[in-house]
């Protein structure tokens, strides 16, 4: 018998008994993902032959689980009323019959036990911190007379400053023209500044941009600035003049030599973003700014940086393609969607039970490599790539039965493999924090941070071959979408945020474990203009959230995906080792497609 694939966890205690009892060839290569076509494949189901190998095992080498499976798995099979039901539903779902039946039965229980053990001992906490949360807003009522708003809760878990990592997202654009500062300025007004809310109170819609954030008696808070002036948030800048030739690094001087000014240009925005684009903002005015950078080749960079307690990177791209570009879009394809409420009901109870659960795969990662571990500088490198042809990823997505975040993840994965490897480090996996959207499409845009955040363990073992790596990397985020606990841990940690005390959260919160935050955004595909410019080209950076110093940000914009490095200093020894790592994930993908649809070896 030859066994070519492992597929899930369960597997590999079987694995490993065959390894040691079965003779191998010297070039046979295991791989952690199922061949393409078997959308029930696995060790149990795969055929009559190998089904009857595995039954001759010693089953006193197996674990009780795996007897148990082969028992379940057997009566499932000789049984055609149960057999057929749960082989469609697996195939519509790419799930395995004891995904359904074992591990969720295990996690429930073992939620439910966890869940009984820590409700005595947690209530009584949060009772306290929510008497404290109680009196805060009163003293912010009676002593400061409502100037101060206590921020909702998933606004302080983001909104979290530190010298280490400023919460900044950044969206930059590249627009054909020649700016005009009280144009532009007078625009922003009209858009979003001074539009008002139609409700009964007739307040700013957007008012999050006229307030400050800060932190009083320990709980952050909004208050409204004082002699609000938009001078102070929008200006403008002229590259060449921040860096002039003499100052400029070999690569830049390199790029001019060439003849390439826009890519001396990009150079440029990329060493201003990384200097000064991650600097800290006034405390006393709104975390925002609109930075209009003068380029050379007739064109400039319009940087935007908002403070993640004004909203996530969902909200913000909504805020630019729905109000401040010259013609309205429809929001991006990214939140939930209306469902049975009777489905919902029942997810929101499992969700529950399995919660415990759930946080606990939150924070227990213990990743061991080079991007993660070290104590980060504050200081940052910030980069960008080339562009991916969205045709190209969909036709790599279609070939390979996956979606293209699939694709662009598995990128990622290669990429950070290859990175190890040239560190001489052997990683199996790299653990990513992946931010999944619960805004509702339907409803009307505001200003607010909702979405959860889920943990995935990515393949960056050197001996995976690309199409084996797409598809382990495919299974692994299937498991992610499928995860009962990703509503649960939106709403408790927004519960709890709301009645912890900002020192608190910020240490209970924390990311710890995690090497990787990874964003993927869609973007419009036809274009657009702001203040009568045409936008050329569109991508935005995460923030880092220390002790995570590495963000991957993922936007398309008129069938290109560009791809967003924020990275801590520490952890890369140059600037071209970090861009090395965009590269990597280009090759990466042409690699799959000439493999997945080309045909070619």
């Amino acid at each position: 018998m030859t066994l070519q694939h492992v597929t899930h966890p369960l597997d590999f205690r079987m694995h490993s008994w065959l390894r040691a009892n079965t003779s191998w060839g010297l070039n046979t290569t295991v791989y952690p993902a199922p061949p393409q076509g078997y959308p029930m494949s696995d060790l149990w189901t795969k055929a009559a032959d190998v089904e009857h190998a595995l039954l001759d095992i010693a089953f006193q080498d197996l674990p009780l689980g795996v007897i148990t499976l082969l028992a379940l798995q057997k009566g499932v099979r000789c049984s055609s009323t149960l057999y057929h039901p749960v082989t469609k539903l697996a195939g519509s779902y790419n799930i395995r019959f004891y995904d359904i039946i074992i591990t969720n039965i295990l996690k429930t229980f073992v939620g439910m036990l966890l869940m009984a053990i820590s409700l005595p001992l947690v209530l009584p906490v949060i009772c306290v911190f929510w008497l404290a949360s109680c009196v805060v807003s009163a003293i912010y009522s009676i002593k400061y007379k409502g100037l101060f708003v206590k921020a909702r809760g998933m606004d302080s878990v983001w909104g979290v400053e530190s010298k280490e990592s400023r919460p900044f997202i950044t969206i930059g654009l590249l627009v054909s023209g020649t700016p005009r500062l009280e144009d532009i300025q007078r625009h922003l007004r009209d858009k979003i500044l001074d539009v008002v809310d139609g409700g009964a109170k007739s307040d700013y819609k957007f008012k999050k941009f006229r307030q400050v954030f800060s932190q009083v008696c320990g709980y952050y808070c909004w208050r409204d600035a004082e002699d609000f002036d938009i001078g102070n948030h929008v200006r403008m800048l002229r590259l060449s003049d921040l860096y002039p030739e003499e100052e400029r690094g070999e690569g830049e001087e390199a790029a001019g030599r060439r003849g390439e000014r826009s890519e001396e240009m990009d150079a440029l925005l990329h060493r201003f973003l990384s200097e000064e684009g991650t600097t800290a903002l006034s405390p006393d005015r709104p975390p925002w700014e609109v930075l209009l950078l003068l380029r050379d080749d007739g064109r400039y960079n319009v940087v935007i940086r908002l403070h993640h307690a004004i909203g996530d990177g969902v909200t913000l791209i909504r805020l630019c393609v729905e109000a401040l570009v010259d013609t309205p879009l429809p929001a991006p394809p990214v939140g939930t969607r209306p469902g049975n409420a009777l489905m919902k009901a029942v997810m929101a109870v499992w969700s529950c039970l399995v919660l415990p659960l759930g946080l606990l795969q939150v924070v227990a990662n213990f990743d061991r490599n080079s991007l993660h571990g070290h104590q980060l500088s504050g200081k940052k490198v910030v980069t960008s790539s080339k562009g991916l042809p969205l045709p190209i990823l969909r036709q790599v997505k279609i070939a390979a039965s996956a979606t293209v975040n699939d694709v662009l993840m598995s990128c990622l994965s290669a990429a950070l493999s290859k990175h190890f490897a040239r560190r001489s480090e052997e990683v199996s996996q790299v653990t990513a924090v992946v931010p999944v959207s619960f805004h509702d499409l339907r409803a009307p845009m505001t200003l607010t941070n909702k979405f959860s955040v889920a943990t995935v363990k990515l393949p960056s073992s050197h001996c995976l071959a690309p199409t084996s790596r797409l598809r382990h990397t495919k299974n692994v985020l299937d498991g992610m979408k499928r995860d009962p606990t990703l509503a649960a841990v939106f709403w408790v940690v927004n519960a709890v945020s709301e009645v912890l005390p900002a020192p608190v959260a910020e240490l209970l919160l924390s990311g710890r474990g995690v090497s990787v935050a990874a964003s993927n955004v869609p973007g419009p595909q036809t274009e657009i203009s702001v203040w009568g410019d045409k936008i050329e080209d569109l991508l935005f950076w995460v923030p880092n959230r220390a002790p995570v110093g590495v963000g991957v940000s993922f936007a398309s914009y008129m069938g290109v995906v560009k791809i967003g490095l924020n990275i801590d200093a520490s952890l890369v020894h140059s600037r071209r080792e970090a861009q090395r790592l965009l590269e990597d994930m280009e090759e990466e993908l042409l690699v799959l497609h000439k493999r997945l649809v080309m045909g070619q070896p």
